[in-house]
């Protein structure tokens, strides 16, 4: 499951990921983004928790996130994933190469320095 995680301030949005990712969970995630993106002034970055995240429930569940990726890849100004697996390490260092927004690791116990690195204009 997900949820959206307030972060105090303007320009930063913040989602936690918990357990397996289901199809439905990124369908709900996309209209959230939607929702959050319209009511932004400007662009904003995103922080995402991923400290609880153990992958996806189904191919669709991955499908269902390369679309939203896909989406929303120029939506954002940073993002900062917040994680200590180091699978999610190596595919935040990968899709930086990929994704036209700035994106950044931080361990989990940096989560205030991810919401700060987030805040700033790279």
């Amino acid at each position: 499951m997900w949820k959206d995680v307030k972060i105090e301030g303007e320009g930063v949005l913040g989602l936690e990921c918990d357990g397996k990712l289901s199809k439905q969970d990124f369908e709900t995630m996309h209209a959230w983004l939607d929702r959050e993106l319209e009511a932004a002034k400007g662009k904003p970055a995103l922080v995402i928790f991923m400290g609880e995240f153990e992958g996806y429930e189904s191919a669709a569940a991955i499908w269902a996130d390369m679309k939203v990726d896909t989406r929303h890849a120029n939506d954002f100004s940073r993002v900062a994933m917040v994680a200590d697996q180091k699978w999610i390490e190596w595919g935040a260092k990968a899709a930086d190469f990929a994704l036209p927004p700035e994106l950044k690791w931080f361990e989990n116990a940096a989560g205030r320095a991810a919401i700060a690195w987030a805040r700033t204009k790279g």
